[in-house]
């Protein structure tokens, strides 16, 4: 898998207030964040909701296996869901317990998966026709 770059002012993510470090409602963002990654089902729908709106931060992200992509994967699905910073999410991670994290991570390794197979999907055969 080859890395995708975009300029950081057209990822989506970026766009819609991840990397923010002044928030009001503090506790209701973190709350909001402890609410999403501890329920499976909406979890992944939000997560796959994600990668068809925020195909620039996505490929940024999910291209680069040198990342922690799994959190990338909550905190965009966060940000995405409720609007909650990077920061307050890494926030509620840290309240939540092994078991709701090891669920979590599994629901974003379904993702990156997903990610994968349409990124191989799409670059399958790439430069290996003739033009004539």
């Amino acid at each position: 898998m080859t890395q995708i770059y975009y300029k950081y002012t057209e990822w989506e993510d970026f766009q819609n207030g991840m990397f923010e470090t002044e928030f009001k409602n503090e506790e209701l963002l973190i709350n909001q964040a402890v609410k999403l990654l501890s329920n499976e089902a909406m979890f992944f729908d939000i997560s796959l909701k994600v990668l068809e709106k925020w195909t620039v931060s996505s490929d940024v992200n999910l291209s680069n296996k040198n990342s922690n992509r799994q959190s990338w994967i909550g905190q965009a699905a966060c940000c995405f869901a409720f609007s909650v910073p990077e920061t307050l999410t890494r926030k509620a991670w840290n309240s939540l317990d092994l078991i709701t994290k090891i669920k979590a991570n599994l629901v974003a390794d379904k993702i990156i998966r997903i990610y994968e197979r349409k990124y191989f999907e799409l670059h399958r055969n790439v430069g290996e026709k003739m033009l004539f």
